[in-house]
């Protein structure tokens, strides 16, 4: 694998030689493991590396923090550290093992080696690893065939009870399937409909799931991902009502229609968080009660609970702008909605009136500013100042709508605005 690593970037590679000088000086073994071997074979790009320590990785990431100049966290409980590099993320772990008290709970571990420690992971093709030694540096270990699986494109389990020991690998091989368009093993599906008729996915705590979704709806063209999952296991875990349909699978193939346009039109526009929309449709059909108790429960962050439960709030409010009205219309209605929403609403309904009224909102309307402020209004001695806020909003729609070129010209209309209120 000495090529393959000559691929990595120069920070990289950096990084992987520093380590290595220092595992050799403290008597550790040190090796490269899981994804970043995997996405390696795959010649996928790398972002982060993961680097498994046969010794205590605190120790061995504080003393690399020091000879390259960084900082470095570290977690106690599972031995594991971080340190971050020319923007990388850089994370250390001790060889462990680990044990399940039941169905679905956290592992206690314990240190261990290396062998033991591949044998906790998922799927064969997450289970290598690189030595970066510099006795045998760069040499592939891979102790359950996972070069082979990989290049048959085979999700493979590693034992009988990893579904059991840790159900959210459901998901996960649903996720690597779809990702890289392998296939779930025979062996191995058998063993996913076992633990899914024995309802595994129930002794999960919600937020372990929450992230696995949240994973999942982040992938890249979820619609597949979402498919799959109703095909497998349904959305029981979430809401025993969610029954998806054809109509709901054509709306997500709209979505990731429109968060392309959105892309390509929008880009000075802030990113998407693509994945609620995703989330919004999945959950869309439940009442706004049950949603804002599944999106509690699950411990979704305040702003993604905002986001969707507007969105359902407001579904059947956004049909007014099925017709052409006047610019300051368009931005009142719109303008109180997060672009997750706007998006979800431009998939969601089919009126090309409606979808040319966002677009021109996030277009033409949404930046528009006025150049009057309150400190203007008072100059020019306009009484009372309680009417400020009342005439600086109606003078913001009526430039939307009559497009006013300067500040004197919103000033003279701010003061027949005043006339108007006085009366």
């Amino acid at each position: 694998m000495k090529n393959e690593l000559k691929t990595l970037s120069p920070d990289f590679r950096k990084i992987l030689k520093t380590s290595s000088s220092l595992a050799d000086s403290l008597g550790f073994g040190i090796y490269l493991v899981g994804g970043v071997v995997r996405d390696l074979l795959l010649e996928k790009d790398i972002f982060d590396l993961d680097i498994v320590v046969e010794g205590d990785a605190i120790k061995f990431a504080k003393e690399l923090a020091k000879i390259l100049g960084e900082k470095f966290s570290r977690h106690h409980t599972f031995g594991t550290a971080t340190v971050c590099f020319s923007g990388h993320k850089i994370d250390f772990a001790t060889a462990r093992t680990e044990k399940y008290a039941h169905w679905g709970a956290l592992p206690k571990v314990k240190p261990s080696l290396l062998t033991r420690d591949l044998l906790r992971r998922d799927f064969t093709i997450n289970a290598m690893a690189i030595s970066l030694n510099s006795t045998d540096y760069g040499k592939l270990i891979d102790l359950f065939d996972g070069l082979q699986d990989l290049k048959k494109g085979l999700i493979r389990i590693l034992h009988p009870n990893s579904f059991l020991d840790d159900p959210t690998r459901i998901l996960r091989a649903i996720r690597f399937e779809q990702r890289f368009g392998f296939k779930i093993e025979k062996e191995t599906f058998v063993l996913v409909k076992d633990a899914i008729s024995q309802a595994a996915l129930k002794q999960v705590s919600l937020h372990r799931l929450r992230d696995e979704l949240t994973l999942i709806l982040k992938e890249p063209k979820p619609y597949r991902y979402i498919k799959r999952i109703k095909e497998l296991i349904g959305f029981s875990f979430i809401d025993k009502k969610i029954r998806l349909t054809k109509e709901d699978f054509k709306f997500f193939l709209r979505v990731e229609r429109a968060t392309a346009s959105y892309k390509k039109k929008f880009s000075k526009h802030r990113r998407l968080q693509v994945w609620l929309i995703y989330l919004a449709g999945i959950l869309t059909k439940l009442s706004s009660a049950r949603i804002k108790q599944v999106l509690g429960d699950f411990a979704f962050r305040k702003g993604e609970r905002m986001i969707i439960l507007s969105i359902k709030k407001n579904l059947n409010k956004i049909k007014k702008l099925n017709r052409r009205n006047k610019p300051h219309i368009i931005y009142r209605s719109l303008e109180p909605y997060s672009f997750e929403g706007l998006i979800f609403f431009y998939a969601y309904y089919s009126s090309k009136t409606l979808r040319k009224n966002i677009d021109y909102f996030l277009d033409k309307l949404m930046n528009i500013r006025l150049r009057v402020q309150g400190r203007d209004l008072k100059k020019i001695g306009l009484r009372p100042l309680v009417l400020y806020n009342k005439i600086l909003k109606k003078l913001l729609y009526l430039k939307l709508d009559k497009g006013f070129k300067n500040k004197k010209e919103e000033l003279e209309e701010a003061a027949r605005i005043l006339k108007r209120l006085k009366r």
